[in-house]
């Protein structure tokens, strides 16, 4: 299987350096900032292209895909086996997702659309094929500067590494907390705005997504979620400082709670692992701060969960903290409509041509911890410390290598586990 990825990879990069890919790069810029008739509270960024870019009277379309392949090694020690069996090396198409977005323009403030699906994407559960949609939803400006409200099957809106696609982050997988903790997706209505001349955003949600799960309206329960970010120090996407919080609170559907958390491989199997026990709701608080000094981020998070419980109510824990330098001299530019950092587009492509550029390449280097222990729950505590490398050879293009080396403290044993990881990653 590895001989394979290699050989795709190889492909994908060929295809990245052809003349012709280098042509599709026609100024783009999805994180400049967009007025109250453009927003896109949760639409992934499609890049214009006249081929792709569809420009009627009464609406307009965008076509855009993202395809990732990655494969990824485990190296345990015993003990590390014996708390979660043996992890086998493994290659896997971790999202093929075709989108469409638009504009309606039968209203004074055009109405913007989404509609993204997968196969065997982000979303899906290991193991599963299938054809799945990620989102659809509508977006609705109130009004020129009043904000606007997200329709359908969206983000939730909180958490600084769920906010931004996961194309765009510094490391391959997000957090381990972050999936755990919250929701990447979920259907409902959110009522975002950006304010303070863009020095500020606010969103709230409302959510329940039994029209999927099956389930009443009362037995799924629902989920109610809030951001709010400023910038209280900004003088240009590469000099910021960014500070956030949020909060998430969230029913037990039919009357019971479970958190499970990978090690930030999604081939492996989780590594946390709370089970499933009675609880009324949960309460999420988080906290997020991103500094941006040139070509160098760093960005904080943290979240604690207290969940109701018919005795003594548990809380668990994830920290993370990270950061990552351009080595070209490139920066991430900053998203003030949805207070995240946004695509890197590098300073020269990289073409096997006299005068090309090398493309931007980016290190970094990130901590996180989980603890999902307390009162009679002994779902696990899991640090990682990971390194990685990325190299764009142009705005479409992306290949990886992080590793990782974990600590999994579950069931009175502690195991060591050290993850090898390899990206290629393309989109439009």
């Amino acid at each position: 299987m590895l001989k394979s990825f290699f050989l795709l990879v190889s492909f994908l990069l060929a295809l990245s350096l052809g003349s012709q890919s280098q042509d599709l790069l026609a100024s783009f810029n999805d994180t400049a900032t967009v007025n109250h008739a453009e927003v896109t509270s949760t639409a992934a960024p499609v890049m214009k292209k006249n081929w792709n870019h569809f420009e009627g009277k009464n609406f307009s379309l965008n076509f855009g895909v993202a395809f990732i392949l990655d494969h990824n090694i485990a190296v345990q020690d015993d003990n590390n086996i014996t708390q979660v069996g043996k992890v086998n090396a493994a290659t896997e198409f971790r999202g093929e997702r075709f989108i469409v977005t638009g504009n309606l323009k039968f209203f004074k403030y055009p109405w913007r659309y989404m509609v993204s699906a997968n196969f065997n994407g982000l979303d899906a559960p290991q193991g599963t094929k299938k054809f799945s949609f990620i989102d659809y939803n509508i977006e609705i400006p109130l009004g020129k500067t009043a904000g606007w409200l997200t329709l359908g099957k969206q983000k939730e809106g909180v958490g600084h590494e769920y906010v931004l696609p996961g194309t765009q982050a510094m490391f391959m997988e997000r957090g381990s907390g972050a999936p755990m903790l919250v929701r990447q997706r979920n259907i409902g209505i959110r009522y975002s705005n950006s304010l303070k001349n863009n020095r500020m955003t606010f969103t709230f949600g409302l959510f329940n997504d039994f029209l999927e799960s099956g389930l009443s309206f009362s037995e799924n329960g629902s989920q109610i979620t809030t951001r709010l970010t400023l910038l209280p120090q900004y003088k240009t996407d590469a000099n910021l400082l960014h500070l956030g919080l949020g909060y998430r609170y969230s029913d037990a559907k039919q009357g019971k709670l479970s958190y499970k958390a990978k090690p930030e491989s999604n081939t492996a199997p989780s590594y946390i692992n709370t089970g499933s026990f009675i609880a009324q709701a949960s309460n999420t608080f988080m906290l997020e701060a991103i500094k941006v000094n040139g070509p160098v981020s760093l960005i904080a998070e943290y979240m604690v969960v207290s969940v109701h419980v018919p005795e003594k109510n548990p809380s668990f824990h994830y920290l993370h903290v990270g950061g990552s330098w351009f080595i070209t001299g490139e920066n991430r530019r900053y998203n003030k409509t949805t207070g995240n950092l946004g695509k890197l587009i590098p300073k020269k492509n990289f073409k096997f041509r006299k005068g090309s550029g090398s493309g931007a390449f980016e290190v970094g280097a990130r901590y996180t911890y989980l603890d999902a222990n307390d009162q009679a729950i002994e779902g696990g505590q899991f640090g990682r410390l990971t390194g990685a490398v990325s190299w764009y050879p142009n705005a479409h293009f992306r290949f990886s290598v992080n590793y990782g080396h974990g600590k999994l403290d579950k069931n009175d044993i502690k195991g060591k586990v050290g993850f090898w990881q390899f990206r290629a990653q393309f989109e439009l």
